[in-house]
């Protein structure tokens, strides 16, 4: 039973099919040239929705350490919650790019509220996922007749969704209480609620006011057989795509290529520039021995492993896995056209 209350809101087993995709990782680690930048040539301002997510926040280091300004390029970041008011934001036309979880284009593209591309992964988010619950709440399966904060039809949800189903708990009786993840962690907090699916940056907010919580579910410790893949993408309107195929090729290149380089070869360095990332979004200090299991529970793609990825349709099957999650719990009213939502144009060119 999936009753709501509505309120103001390692490696993964995809991997395990690509043999040249493992041999890609075993070797691939040295970053690909970059286009070089033309002289004198005017700054493309790039208007960025970013949710506060470290994997999104490898595009915050990439601009620090000035590898698309030599490209000509500058990110106008601006902070969402989450994914739906980001989408909300590129509909209006306030933003050009955005990154966002997999989930919420799925609701949007059956709804054809507009032409979307989801032209890049930026990491795949699913280790990170976890169920914090109320002291005496042990297992799943004593959520049942509970309240738990999620975010509706969102990756959080679908997190909830695949590890209830993993253990027979799926027709439980349960509550969930719609809520952006901020509003969750509030709420949990002050007792609103007796579990929550949190963002991995507010893990340790929650325990820090909550010591006494309980972490029921860490999605880096289930079985690859059991955890879903969950992938954190980049996404544009395929307009913007059109007007701007090449900043978008310098954009996506300079992150697959010396960012996530960087990230494997200066790894040190990279969690203390997520230190300040965190630090400059206004979040509550945070220390390096929280960020660095948060940063590397991700799976990153660097450029050979992303050309893998979108030839073997990795990220297409992963979407229709979880559109098909929404589609049979009711969140949306039928497939969308996931074939037309994926765009390989922009990795083929980097």
């Amino acid at each position: 039973m999936k009753d709501y209350i509505e309120k103001p809101i390692n490696r993964r087993t995809f991997l395990s099919g690509s043999a040249k995709l493992a041999t890609a990782t075993a070797i691939g680690l040295t970053a690909p040239s970059i286009l070089p930048s033309r002289a004198r040539a005017a700054t493309k301002k790039i208007r960025f929705g970013i949710i506060p997510a470290y994997s999104f926040g490898l595009y915050w280091v990439a601009q620090e350490q000035g590898w698309l300004k030599e490209q000509g390029i500058e990110l106008e970041m601006s902070i969402f919650p989450s994914g739906p008011p980001a989408i909300e934001a590129m509909v209006g036309g306030s933003i050009d790019v955005i990154t966002v979880g997999s989930v919420p284009p799925l609701a949007a593209a059956y709804r054809k509220v507009a032409d979307f591309r989801e032209i890049s992964i930026c990491g795949d988010a699913s280790g990170l996922f976890t169920i914090v619950c109320a002291p005496d709440v042990t297992s799943l399966k004593e959520l049942e007749g509970r309240k738990i904060a999620i975010t509706s039809g969102s990756n959080f949800d679908y997190f909830l969704d695949t590890v209830l189903k993993a253990e027979g708990l799926e027709d439980m009786p349960l509550t969930r209480v719609n809520m952006e993840p901020i509003d969750g962690q509030a709420a949990f907090v002050a007792g609103a609620v007796d579990a929550t699916v949190p963002l991995a940056t507010s893990r340790q907010l929650i325990f820090g006011a909550r010591p006494d919580a309980n972490l029921v579910v860490d999605g880096s410790k289930l079985p690859l057989d059991v955890r879903p893949s969950i992938m954190d993408v980049l996404m544009t309107t395929q307009p913007y795509l059109d007007a701007n195929k090449e900043a978008l090729t310098k954009l996506v290149r300079t992150f697959h290529g010396p960012t996530i380089n960087m990230l494997r070869t200066e790894n040190a360095k990279v969690v203390d520039e997520m230190v300040r990332w965190q630090t400059s979004i206004g979040k509550a200090a945070i220390e390096r021995k929280d960020v660095e299991p948060l940063l590397n529970n991700y799976f990153y793609f660097n450029t050979q492993e992303i050309k893998e990825v979108f030839a073997n349709k990795i990220l297409e099957k992963s979407l229709t896995a979880q559109a098909q999650f929404l589609v049979s719990n009711k969140r949306i009213g039928g497939m969308p056209d996931i074939d037309a939502l994926v765009s390989d144009e922009i990795i083929k060119l980097i």
